[in-house]
């Protein structure tokens, strides 16, 4: 396997001495493998509050001429961003149906804008359980994730169960977790609240390790979803910290995905000559 330093992948990096030893040329023959999978990995996130056209064409032709594989919008720019990529055109769309927290629609209400989305054609569907009903309810928490799955199975599309659930006690995360996989979506997908400004080196990637090692707890060796890591991921010294951790884990990079707004400025800051 070719061997390139990856010290100089950009200036300012996460130190090595962090990531006990991790270099991710183990893992990636070259800076451009690294940058493929960057583009193939990376779901580019786009959630405005409100969308214009102009803007969303603007952002869906960036994607393209970027090389991205797939972007997350809003489930109402769907159908207008299916115009704009065209028949030929490449690009996946991901949309979210419900609010971050899913507290706010019913399931009802869910399968309706889970089977629009289908309409409009969009390739992966991500959605929020209704956390509340962890506590007294978890039968209902199960319920409100089959009834979206049940419409993306049927539809042949991917499926990803959104879980925020960062403010959650330690033993009410894990219930999460184990009872969201035992449901089978293609991907469990965690929110971690990164620090925009770390008040020491490493502190992301400290934090960032205690979220994996919760996620470790509740799966283990038992891992029969694909996981995503959502969060302010808005370069390579928040970015390396989770793949690093997301081999230690035992999760393969084939089957990983990072959620970010910042994926321009990521393969900006990425020098492959």
């Amino acid at each position: 396997m070719p061997y390139f330093s990856w010290h100089h992948v950009l200036s300012n990096m996460v130190s090595a001495t962090w990531l006990e030893g991790f270099d991710p040329s183990y893992i990636f023959k070259s800076k451009q493998d690294f940058k493929n999978w960057l583009l193939s990995h990376i779901d580019l996130t786009y959630l405005p509050a409100y969308l214009p056209e102009s803007k969303l064409k603007e952002f869906i032709q960036k994607s393209i001429d970027y090389g991205f594989s797939r972007v997350c919008i809003p489930v109402t720019a769907v159908s207008k961003a299916q115009e704009f990529i065209g028949k030929e055109g490449k690009l996946e769309l991901i949309t979210f149906i419900s609010s971050f927290h899913g507290n706010r629609n019913t399931i009802d209400e869910k399968k309706q804008v889970c089977s629009s989305a289908i309409s409009f054609n969009a390739s992966e569907i991500e959605f929020s359980p209704n956390l509340s009903s962890l506590t007294d309810n978890p039968d209902l928490f199960k319920e409100d994730i089959n009834s979206v799955l049940q419409l993306t199975k049927q539809a042949n599309k991917r499926s990803k169960v959104y879980l925020e659930i960062d403010k959650l006690p330690d033993d009410l995360v894990e219930k999460a977790i184990k009872l969201s996989q035992d449901c089978l979506p293609d991907y469990i997908s965690i929110f971690i609240r990164l620090l925009e400004e770390e008040t020491y080196d490493g502190e992301n990637l400290n934090f960032s390790k205690r979220w994996f090692e919760k996620i470790d707890k509740a799966l283990g060796k038992d891992k029969k979803t694909n996981l995503k890591v959502y969060g302010r991921i808005d370069n390579f010294n928040n970015l390396l910290p989770i793949l690093y951790l997301a081999t230690k884990y035992g999760w393969n990079l084939d089957n990983f995905r990072v959620g970010t707004e910042y994926g321009f400025d990521i393969i900006d800051g990425l020098d492959i000559s």
